[in-house]
């Protein structure tokens, strides 16, 4: 069975988090290893996706005086806060990585599963399938990721509750996203699963579970572990020359 390592940070900075996903990014790419991290934020942090444009920030009244990062994925705009974010780091030598969308729906399956434990009835997205998808399916050119729907989202009732995105490194793929634990003062409009169901999720319980059932369907050995010198080192340096640069943020 391939080893694999399990993080579960502190909450940070954006600017960090997004720094430390591609130093572990460019580990899995340079050394071949897996990494599974789940992490908060210190502060609410608006970021938007790579090909979004930044001016379109100012539409969204509500995330104003957020703090902002650009992310290197694609999609919409997430104001993360009340959630539990993860990213999971897989080299091209694993069958995973070159099954993009067995990986997605593999780990937004094992969040249905973890949904399910506490009593929450969760659905993977499908409007293809289902007419009623179809009739409220939101524009997917809307500001905000989770007034988005895609193909394998998780939603309870009509509500996105967790979505994910990927982004391919030269032989390592990245796959991050975000489960939405309650309703932030920064994004109202977004019912998270407090508001949904009046179930309170244990943030180190939730993500043990999801460790133990990703592991699992991926057939890998997680071990705790902690990021390394030369990652910290890697991703202070992206920190100050891409998510701390205005230039990055501002490039559309």
């Amino acid at each position: 069975m391939t080893s694999a390592r399990l993080i579960i940070d502190p909450p940070m900075p954006g600017n960090w988090n997004m720094a430390l996903d591609q130093a572990l990014l460019e580990t899995a790419d340079r050394r071949g290893e897996i990494t599974l991290r789940f992490y908060r934020w210190s502060e609410p942090t608006l970021s938007l996706g790579y090909f979004q444009k930044y001016a379109d920030r100012g539409n969204h009244a509500a995330s104003r005086d957020c703090a902002i990062v650009r992310r290197s994925s694609g999609g919409g705009a997430i104001v993360h806060d009340r959630e539990l974010t993860y990213s999971i780091c897989v080299p091209e030598s694993n069958r995973w990585s070159k099954s993009s969308d067995q990986l997605y729906d593999l780990v937004h399956h094992q969040v249905v599963h973890v949904l399910d434990l506490h009593g929450i009835s969760a659905r993977l997205f499908d409007a293809a399938k289902n007419e009623q998808d179809q009739r409220t399916s939101h524009d997917n050119q809307s500001f905000l990721c989770f007034q988005r729907r895609s193909r394998g989202d998780v939603v309870v009732a009509d509500s996105k509750v967790c979505g994910s995105a990927q982004r391919r490194l030269r032989n390592a793929l990245i796959q991050h996203g975000s489960l939405i634990l309650g309703t932030s003062s920064c994004a109202p409009e977004l019912s998270g699963l407090a508001e949904l169901t009046g179930t309170t999720l244990n943030y180190e319980k939730t993500c043990r579970n999801l460790a133990d059932g990703i592991s699992a369907e991926l057939q890998i050995n997680l071990t705790d572990g902690t990021t390394t010198e030369s990652e910290l080192t890697a991703a202070k340096r992206i920190r100050q020359e891409r998510f701390c640069n205005d230039a990055w943020t501002r490039k559309r």
